[in-house]
């Protein structure tokens, strides 16, 4: 899945992720209301194993379920004056 990303992305020019991959915020809502935001990240999505891959610069990678799971690309510049706490 990810080499299917990068030979898309990036024209068949690269073979591993970089910076530039993560320029966006993902928003994830979950059938019981709950929901997750992460900075920095992308997403794909497997229909074939339905699920969510997603990718972020600084925490990793997550799996989630793709049923009923909404998942959203946000202008980044939107939550950059965001701060937690």
């Amino acid at each position: 899945m990810v080499d299917a990303y990068l030979q898309e992305a990036h024209a068949g020019n690269a073979t591993r992720l970089s910076t530039q991959d993560f320029r966006g915020t993902v928003s994830l809502r979950f059938p019981d209301g709950s929901f997750a935001l992460f900075r920095h990240a992308f997403y794909l999505v497997s229909e074939e194993l339905s699920e969510i891959a997603l990718f972020t610069e600084h925490c990793g990678y997550h799996v989630f379920p793709r049923y009923d799971t909404q998942v959203e690309m946000l202008e980044t510049t939107s939550l950059e004056d965001f701060r937690v706490g």
